[in-house]
């Protein structure tokens, strides 16, 4: 029996928009004062992947689990797919954190819609109008800008390396844009719950499988740092992701994805608070001209005849 739930008013939807963009935006910040005590990345990793699993079982349990049983094959892999590319994103999200400030990570995160568009051009075969390919030349500058500027910084801690930063959150930009390229191919017809509840299970398998392969301990950390753990899921992962990929079946995708695009900006305003985390000139240039690529990008996507939305 699928359950289906009345759609929410466009205030509503806008309201839990913003209160997930509020929260999300706090995820850096979670993740950096866990590091503070010895949280490796892998293990941050998991526990927010694993505590989404935990929140939404009762309800596979009890209501969800005939859901999964009709789901079509196709639908099942595809899931499970886009919960693999989302436990990579978010691993490989956290790990450069140890090596770059959260306005640069942020910065290069935010380039997800570049991403979209060049995998829909070059894997999709889709075409895209000139004003998008300004958007991206605009925002191929300014990353150009931030990662010079960055490599040549010194690193955030000791065995740190600005650019092994970069390079991690451009590819984790990257598996995040073919996680909702796959996405889409499925959330239309497969109900919220069990969506989610499978793409964060995938997720915890791969992140538990790094957790193996490198040998990480799960247990013997200060309990702060399990609150913190705890924190990062509920507001990154819970509040953020998840009321995100609610509301996407309700609105078009291009508007979610550039309501969003204040999440980088806020969680550097977090971090220059908080920690202090001062950019330089150029960084600050550079996430300016990026930004404004990513809007560029988006704005064209939306315009007509390009094809999109």
């Amino acid at each position: 029996m699928r359950i289906n739930l009345a759609a929410p008013s466009m205030t509503q939807i806008w309201i839990l928009v913003a209160v997930s963009a509020i929260a999300w935006s706090f995820g850096p910040i979670c993740v950096r004062i866990a590091f503070t005590y010895d949280i490796p990345p892998a293990l941050l990793s998991f526990g927010r992947m694993i505590t989404g699993v935990v929140m939404f079982a009762p309800y596979i349990w009890f209501k969800g689990g005939r859901e999964l049983s009709a789901m079509p094959a196709r639908s099942f892999w595809l899931t499970l797919t886009a919960g693999v590319l989302s436990g990579t994103n978010i691993v490989l999200m956290i790990a450069s954190l140890e090596h770059i400030s959260v306005l640069v990570n942020q910065a290069f995160i935010a380039t997800i819609p570049i991403w979209v568009a060049f995998f829909e051009v070059t894997l999709l075969k889709q075409k895209l109008g000139k004003v998008v390919w300004v958007g991206i030349l605009s925002a191929l500058l300014g990353g150009l800008i931030i990662a010079l500027t960055t490599s040549g910084q010194a690193p955030l801690s000791a065995g740190g390396s600005p650019s092994l930063g970069v390079l991690l959150a451009i590819t984790s930009a990257c598996s995040a844009s073919l996680y909702i390229i796959v996405g889409r191919k499925v959330r239309g017809s497969v109900s919220f719950v069990p969506y989610i509840w499978l793409v964060y299970g995938a997720g915890a398998f791969v992140t538990l499988l790094i957790i193996a392969i490198s040998g990480v301990s799960i247990l013997g950390y200060d309990p702060r740092g399990y609150m913190w753990i705890l924190l990062l899921a509920i507001l990154a992962q819970v509040m953020g992701h998840g009321a995100l990929n609610y509301v996407i079946k309700f609105m078009s995708p291009t508007t979610l994805t550039m309501s969003v695009q204040t999440v980088p900006v806020m969680s550097a305003v977090w971090a220059l608070l908080i920690f202090n985390e001062i950019p330089t000139a150029l960084q600050a240039v550079g996430s300016l001209i990026l930004l404004l690529g990513v809007t560029i990008v988006l704005k064209g996507q939306k315009a007509p005849g390009t094809g999109k939305d």
